[in-house]
């Protein structure tokens, strides 16, 4: 169980993205993709947590502002056209704008709608990234 404020947002985030019907799968910060001995899907999610500098509202102990992006990047095989994966990147985007979360007394709010960027080329493969702002408030101790 998370309870540090960064890992309850990140957390909160990456459960509501979990919860997007059809969802591709995910490969999270720090965790082995794919799993041991699969081969790695042609078509999936990249997460990238990126906390900001805390913005303190207040003077004193009172709870401080915590700011940042998720960034989930569409990953889709070369040689396929973007308008699938601009589908999914869509889908990503209309998933989290105008949400307002409440995990274990953070409320974490998507600050303004999310936005794509232009389609990064690889190898064997694109990704777009979506950048998802949020801000939250600590919870009060």
């Amino acid at each position: 169980m998370a309870t540090g404020t960064d890992a309850i947002i990140f957390k909160a985030l990456t459960d509501r993205l979990r919860a997007m019907p059809q969802v591709l799968p995910i490969a999270g910060p720090n965790v082995v993709f794919p799993a041991a001995g699969q081969p790695t899907p042609t078509k999936y999610l990249r997460l990238s947590f990126m906390p900001n500098r805390t913005r303190q509202i207040t003077m004193g102990d009172d709870p401080q502002q915590k700011r940042g992006l998720l960034q989930v990047s569409v990953v889709w095989p070369v040689g396929q056209g973007i308008i699938d994966a601009l589908e999914v990147v869509d889908q990503v985007i209309d998933h989290f704008k105008n949400q307002t979360l409440f995990v274990s007394g953070v409320r974490i709010t998507i600050s303004s709608e999310p936005w794509a960027a232009g389609p990064l080329q690889e190898d064997d493969r694109i990704q777009i990234p979506v950048s998802i702002p949020y801000h939250a408030f600590e919870p009060e101790n």
